[in-house]
């Protein structure tokens, strides 16, 4: 499912959308930056969804259907790969 949204995001940067710096691992970033600033535990059954709004990519760590919990949204400059904004949701 990583490869999936990985290989998506690729081809949303490809087809119009700026480029990202070849060492910028969206998903990556995102992790490290929830680790340290946030309570969340992200070792249980989570799944990353990424999504392109201009030249953001957006990754979230949606719980499974049953959990209750917190879900961080964090947002990706896609040219300086640097996270721009976050929001934790419940």
């Amino acid at each position: 499912m990583l490869k999936t949204a990985i290989a998506t995001l690729a081809i949303h940067l490809l087809t119009g959308q700026a480029m990202a710096q070849s060492n910028c691992n969206f998903i990556k970033i995102a992790e490290d930056y929830t680790k340290v600033r946030w309570p969340v535990d992200l070792t249980i059954d989570r799944r990353a969804v990424t999504s392109v709004d201009g030249s953001l990519v957006k990754v979230t760590f949606e719980l499974p259907l049953d959990a209750l919990g917190y879900v961080p949204e964090v947002s990706i400059d896609t040219q300086t790969c640097r996270v721009v904004s976050a929001k934790l949701w419940q």
